[in-house]
């Protein structure tokens, strides 16, 4: 029998550039202008802190990865280090979170798309169940199915076009924006800090509901979360950890220094934007908030478009793997088999069915507005960004001989996790979640709640029941395969 040629495996360098492309997205073109009307001058250090509590927990989930050898997940992690019922959860959340993700994404898309086929209308700022925008949003995630089922080659090239996109806009706009400073003379950075930008001292509350007072580190607080937005991806790079070589020793090595490298093209954005127009980064009502810092209509254009086809890339590449979240829990068991059924291109149909309407939901459910689905986003993924480290510390702490011949040092296995577990729940209790479960009119915003109550509640308490009776089920098949076996034996 012939020898088999060993597959080719991700090395050093291959995964960095894989952690960069899985980091840099859609967000640093979002993100700006809220983070700037937040932190004001201080833009720059939430995106470091943001980068700094990014690089923390991508450490984490990549020390998960040398206890778990699969390709990475939030739940095999936690099923590794904290057994079946909180990888339940977490697997469960997980999925909606890729939901949420997706239906952020989409909304984007759809948004920058009106905006610059229709700029005379107002279709982009419309958040109405019956609006254009919202048929504009329905057709995108029914030509995104179309994409999944006849195309699935297409899967193939939309990180290359999403890259692409990205790279060119974000090149353009930093080289633009610097030369167009440089040519001036003037630099107009400390207009981040003009009364028209930024509100001043913010209100640090408990859950958005109690609060604590008012001080300019709130307003940094917030300003982070919203950032983080920007670095979201960063728990997905140990993912293909069956594909690295020597991932135990490749992926903490390699994503310190992804991490770094999109700090550094963040901050080089960011920068640039501020010392050009930092007023109209943070009040321009456009989508892409970066390109409302240059006027020149050629560079505006790039950056516009180059955005956009990063937005498209970054959806099809989310709408092929946000409804696999739904089938890898029913292939567990912990849904129904039909959610996993598939149709006749091997399209999970159903599963692709419950995540669009829930990506479509959300958005709707917060009036399309940015900052509340960013930081839903960042919000959803907690349940991730508090359990793994738990998870991790307990595995580093084990004497179960599975893990005997890995040797976790003190920081990677007790005070990493330590740290981004209450980085992770101080944030998680600054978020306003008032502000997402409640209208601009203070009234409860029922459709949200109903969809986050489905979310982090129902959905799970029926995967837990759906689990339960299939280990009755399993129990009650193994009792007469017993007592056969013992009838056998006595034979």
């Amino acid at each position: 029998m012939p020898n088999q040629v060993p597959s080719r495996r991700l090395g050093y360098w291959s995964v960095v550039l894989l952690g960069v492309n899985a980091i840099i997205g859609a967000g640093i073109f979002l993100t700006p202008g809220d983070v700037i009307k937040g932190a004001g001058t201080l833009a720059p250090l939430a995106y470091v802190i943001a980068a700094a509590f990014a690089l923390i927990l991508a450490l984490v989930f990549a020390t998960a990865a040398r206890y778990v050898k699969t390709n990475g997940a939030s739940y095999a992690y936690t099923k590794a280090g904290l057994g079946d019922r909180p990888a339940i959860y977490v697997g469960v959340t997980h999925a909606f979170t890729g939901a949420i993700a997706w239906g952020t994404l989409a909304s984007f898309a759809v948004t920058t798309f009106l905006q610059v086929v229709f700029p005379h209308r107002d279709w982009s700022a419309q958040s109405g169940v019956f609006s254009v925008k919202t048929a504009s949003f329905v057709v995108f995630v029914l030509i995104l199915l179309a994409i999944n089922y006849f195309g699935t080659a297409a899967i193939a090239w939309a990180n290359g076009i999403s890259t692409v996109g990205k790279i060119i806009a974000l090149v353009v706009f930093v080289v633009g924006a610097l030369a167009l400073v440089i040519s001036r003379g003037v630099s107009d950075y400390h207009l981040a800090g003009s009364r028209q930008v930024y509100a001043g001292y913010a209100t640090y509350s408990l859950f958005g509901y109690v609060p604590l007072g008012t001080s300019e580190f709130a307003s940094i607080v917030l300003a982070v979360i919203v950032a983080l937005y920007a670095y979201t991806g960063f728990e997905s790079i140990a993912n293909a950890a069956e594909e690295m070589d020597e991932p135990d020793k490749t992926l903490p090595r390699a994503i310190p220094v992804a991490v770094l490298i999109v700090a550094v093209a963040y901050l080089a954005a960011i920068i640039a934007g501020m010392l050009l127009a930092p007023d109209k980064i943070a009040t321009s009502s456009d989508t892409v908030k970066l390109a409302a810092a240059i006027s020149n209509s050629v560079l505006h254009a790039v950056i516009v478009v180059g955005a956009l086809v990063s937005m498209v890339g970054i959806n099809i590449a989310a709408s092929f793997g946000s409804p696999r979240l739904f089938t890898a829990l029913a292939d567990n068991g912990l849904l129904p088999r039909v959610v996993s059924r598939k149709g006749r291109y091997g399209v999970p149909l159903v599963a692709f069915t419950i995540t669009a309407v829930l990506a479509i939901a959300f958005p709707i459910a917060l009036g399309f507005n940015t900052s509340n689905l960013t930081g839903l986003a960042v919000i959803a993924r907690f349940v991730q960004y508090l359990i793994v480290p738990v998870a991790v510390y307990r595995l580093a702490a084990s004497s179960d001989r599975r893990w005997a011949h890995i040797h976790t040092s003190a920081l990677a296995g007790r005070v990493l996790p330590v740290v981004a577990f209450v980085f992770s729940l101080f944030l998680l209790v600054s978020f306003d979640f008032k502000s997402i479960v409640t209208d601009a009119h203070g009234h409860v915003n029922v459709l949200a709640v109903s969809l986050l109550l489905l979310a982090f509640v129902v959905v799970p308490a029926l995967a837990y029941a759906n689990d339960a009776a299939r280990r009755r089920r399993a129990g009650a098949d193994a009792v007469p395969q017993a007592a056969d076996a013992q009838l056998t034996r006595r034979r």
